[in-house]
């Protein structure tokens, strides 16, 4: 199968122009006309992530961050990127990101992760956007089907993406919640939009303390789950999506998380 024929199936359900302006989605190293023998999945893309490639024969990679955001100077064995890239293109591995158009996008993460992993049913989009008719945007947020105090919900995360603890920001520990929003990823900055919108907490990575600070005391909870946690699923999301159009072999490998709980 030729590169070009599943760059053509996943922009059709999630095109770039879904992604934020500061992003950098897309094919990033290789040729469209390239054939693909084996596919593997990865929330990043480390020097681990090209090895295990190498070592199962998949010559691509769909990472969700991209390796590449900043224009580069210079490719050479002389920086981390360089000697990424120089490796990839010596094995002939190409590089394919999807990001925040994976992230905004109908049926992408976000979704995937109120519904799929959570089972949360009918999200609407927190920060809608709409561009070619598509109706897109940051986050989701979700009516619960029955009220839940917030260590409920903190024990539900955890269970569900096999976390051993997490952070919470509490307003009021024994009020039930009725209404969540979710942001995979860093998604703090959008606290006060989701307690407009009527949330009551929202769940997402890479809280800081100051954010933290405001929004408890505007009384508003905060349930930081990490960035990597919130995020992983995103190798599931794409392996359902690929083997229900194609027959390829998907090797799932994340190199993660990075910080470690002592």
């Amino acid at each position: 199968m030729k590169l070009s024929r599943l760059i053509n199936f996943l922009e059709e359900k999630f095109p770039a122009f879904l992604a934020e302006d500061w992003d950098n989605v897309g094919l990033l190293v290789g040729r469209r006309d390239s054939k693909i023998n084996g596919v593997l999945l990865s929330l990043d893309l480390t020097e681990k992530v090209i090895d295990r490639a190498i070592e199962v024969g998949a010559n691509l990679i769909i990472t969700h961050h991209p390796a590449i955001f900043k224009p580069l100077k210079n490719i050479s064995s002389d920086s981390l990127i360089g000697r990424k890239i120089i490796k990839l293109i010596e094995n002939g591995i190409s590089v394919y990101s999807m990001h925040t158009n994976l992230d905004s996008g109908k049926s992408g993460l976000n979704d995937f992760l109120g519904e799929n992993v959570l089972g949360l049913k009918s999200g609407k989009i927190l920060d809608p956007l709409e561009n070619n008719g598509r109706e897109y945007g940051i986050g989701r947020v979700y009516k619960l089907e029955e009220p839940l105090k917030l260590e409920k919900i903190s024990e539900l995360l955890k269970e569900k993406l096999k976390l051993h603890s997490i952070n919470v920001v509490k307003s009021d520990e024994n009020k039930e919640i009725k209404k969540v929003a979710i942001i995979s990823g860093a998604g703090a900055s959008y606290w006060r939009k989701a307690k407009k919108s009527g949330a009551q907490v929202l769940i997402t990575g890479d809280i800081k303390y100051h954010e933290a600070m405001d929004a408890r005391e505007e009384n508003f909870n905060l349930i930081d789950i990490g960035h990597f946690e919130s995020e992983w699923i995103f190798s599931n999301l794409l392996e359902n999506l690929i083997k229900k159009e194609f027959e390829i072999d998907i090797t799932i490998f994340n190199d993660g998380p990075v910080f470690e709980k002592m």
